[in-house]
């Protein structure tokens, strides 16, 4: 009796692997469809990160053939460092943070409410101690929100204000320079004014203290 049931049950077993072969197979091509329809990268709780390493651990070498959610290396340093039995968490958002909405409005406003490009606008951030935010961020707003990035140009602005008057528009300011007396070096302070247009540069005067009474009668 036993050597008639020994090769009933070896066909069996044989037919039985078989089958679980061709599931198995039917299975693998279907996750490789689903698969090429999602993310590149698909995060995972910490949760579903122990559901794949209980089922996953027993397969051994196989698992390779069959991982498609992460890489083997991925599942092998799961293994070396298994979550700890917690409660699972949301998946931390990928990337770099979103700028906050108000420093986000902040920009808004200063790019709707002047013709400045974004070097200006970050510079008025820093003149305002707003930390957290960079150039070129400053930058990648101004394109999301529909702004040019760059300076306006066009008429109205401020640039289009020097060109339009550069023949009758002169420009003063002040600079310092130590001159050598017989008391030593003294600063001296030089009134200077420049043509717009020709970029004329005339001198006005040059006192060692500036007072009121000096500008008054400076020519």
């Amino acid at each position: 009796m036993k050597a008639i049931l020994q090769p009933f049950l070896l066909l069996l077993a044989k037919t039985t692997d078989h089958e679980l072969a061709r599931q198995l197979q039917f299975l693998r091509v279907e996750n490789e469809m689903l698969r090429r329809r999602l993310p590149r990268r698909i995060s995972v709780t910490a949760g579903e990160r122990r559901l794949l390493i209980k089922f996953g651990k027993p397969l051994g070498k196989a698992l390779q053939e069959l991982l498609s959610i992460v890489s083997p290396r991925t599942f092998a340093r799961w293994l070396a460092r298994p979550t700890k039995n917690t409660r699972p968490s949301r998946s931390r958002p990928r990337g770099r943070p979103r700028t906050e909405k108000g420093l986000r409005a902040l920009v808004i406003r200063l790019a709707e409410e002047n013709a400045w490009g974004y070097t200006r606008i970050f510079g008025e951030l820093r003149k305002l101690r707003v930390k957290g935010i960079s150039r070129s961020t400053v930058a990648n707003i101004l394109r999301q929100e529909g702004f040019d990035p760059g300076p306006k140009r066009g008429r109205g602005t401020w640039h289009d204000f020097l060109r339009r008057h550069k023949d009758t528009l002169w420009a003063c300011d002040f600079f310092a320079k130590n001159i050598c007396t017989l008391s030593g070096l003294v600063p001296c302070f030089v009134l200077f004014f420049i043509h717009r247009g020709s970029r004329r540069v005339h001198v006005a005067g040059l006192t060692t203290n500036p007072d009121a009474a000096w500008m008054r009668a400076c020519p």
